[in-house]
């Protein structure tokens, strides 16, 4: 690699570092940030994906576009892992759980299944510890 190119490189590997870590201060909750929230398919609410959560496969196996379904302990590694969320609520709406981060503001539904294995049903923007656990659940459809 040629010395511009080599700086360049640099520059661009530096940039994407400091913006991975100011995503934090820019996704964290704003007093003001208005809760939104998003069905886990497309065109189906909340509430009709949660009386079919029995019937789901798990996502290895699904063939069309559905939740997302996997081991509780696997759904719980993905919460954690990629948004910071924690279980809030863990007996919600419809025996779901709520799951949510106040540093990033996100918020999920997952609906547990009697294999030890779950789905997310719903997500969302928003999320402030500072409100009551009921406005994620109508926001959802709950």
């Amino acid at each position: 690699m040629n010395r511009p190119a080599s700086s360049l490189t640099r520059l661009g590997m530096a940039g994407s570092v400091a913006l991975l870590m100011a995503l934090p201060a820019f996704g964290a909750t704003r007093a003001d940030q208005p809760v939104q929230s998003w069905s886990a398919m497309a065109g189906v609410e909340v509430a009709a994906l949660l009386a079919q959560v029995n019937d789901l496969p798990l996502s290895e196996v699904a063939v069309d576009d559905q939740p997302y379904c996997a081991q509780d302990t696997e759904i719980a590694h993905t919460l954690a892992h990629d948004f910071a969320e924690e279980p809030v609520v863990t007996a919600g709406a419809g025996g779901t759980e709520l799951w949510a981060s106040d540093l990033l503001g996100t918020w999920t539904v997952v609906a547990p299944r009697a294999d030890d294995t779950s789905c997310i049903i719903a997500s969302g923007i928003g999320y402030s510890n500072e409100r009551d656990a009921e406005i994620y659940y109508s926001s959802a459809g709950l």
